[in-house]
């Protein structure tokens, strides 16, 4: 065989197959996505937000939950909607209750859920005075004199989560402006949420 056909062998053939198996070598070597990693960062951004919140009200709790479906009805195999608590800050005498509200049914609290999901927020200033959207359990079991729900939406809208938040001491009313400031972090709390669920692995 001549120099000439082993070359134009080795440059026709060899080098593109050598170039193909370069590249599926090369892309399995590719680093994956480290999802660990990933979550950690984005939980750090979350609870960084909800920490500004707890500081900037004196609040005693700040939580985030998030809706997931949790088992199947029978007969049906029609998905079991649920939330549960994924992130909490508290002040230093406040007892968690992360532990407690897991796998919870959305139909526990129709009410209050409802409003969420028409109105995007809900406030109890006074368990007293104010409809309490069948939470009265919150002011009895864990002592809440205040009471705030907001709506955790994705980027098109989708109602993925709540935002709560608590105040034990006394009764307080948000203002016009703390509403905003509330609504900014939430809004932020979404586009993480966002961008963590809707990636692509």
């Amino acid at each position: 065989m001549s120099s000439e056909v082993i070359v134009a062998f080795i440059t026709g053939v060899l080098g593109p197959v050598s170039l193909l198996y370069l590249k599926n070598f090369l892309d399995k070597k590719k680093a994956k996505p480290d999802m660990v990693k990933e979550a950690l960062k984005v939980s750090e951004l979350i609870v960084s937000k909800m920490e500004h919140i707890k500081e900037e009200f004196k609040v005693d709790r700040v939580w985030v939950t998030q809706f997931h479906n949790g088992g199947h009805f029978y007969p049906t195999g029609k998905s079991i909607q649920k939330f549960s608590i994924f992130y909490e800050k508290l002040s230093p005498e406040i007892s968690a209750i992360q532990h407690i509200f897991q796998q919870i049914p959305v139909s526990l609290f129709p009410k209050a859920l409802a409003k969420l999901y028409k109105d995007g927020e809900l406030g109890i200033v006074s368990y007293n005075t104010d409809e309490t959207y069948d939470l009265s359990m919150f002011s009895k079991d864990y002592g809440t004199k205040s009471f705030y729900m907001i709506a955790i939406d994705d980027l098109d809208g989708h109602f993925i989560g709540v935002m709560g938040i608590a105040f034990n001491g006394k009764e307080h009313k948000l203002s016009k402006d703390e509403w905003i400031f509330i609504r900014q972090k939430v809004g932020a709390i979404g586009s993480l949420l966002t961008d963590y669920l809707y990636k692509k692995k």
